[in-house]
């Protein structure tokens, strides 16, 4: 693994136990763009960065949490990113 790689695999495991979801099988690099955009958007409160990953969301018509490992987290970081583009 190069200094970079681990660089990366070792922030997305802090994002990972900030949202307390295990990191297992995430891409590194989509769960930090998606940490990223939560914490810009609720201004790096964790409680409710928690909430927004956990919940049903009415207009992607998931629960995001559900779908960090699948193509569904494509579409919840391009959300978030237009949100925070907003």
């Amino acid at each position: 693994m190069t200094d970079a790689e681990e660089l990366l695999k070792n922030a997305a495991t802090k994002a990972s136990k900030i949202l307390r979801i295990h990191l297992g099988d995430i891409d590194p690099a989509q769960l930090l763009r998606m940490y990223s955009c939560l914490y810009v958007l609720f201004g790096g409160d964790e409680e409710l960065m928690i909430h927004w990953i956990s919940t049903h969301n009415k207009h992607l018509g998931y629960c995001p949490a559900a779908h960090l490992t699948d193509a569904r987290m494509d579409d919840t970081i391009r959300y978030l990113d237009g949100m925070v583009n907003h």
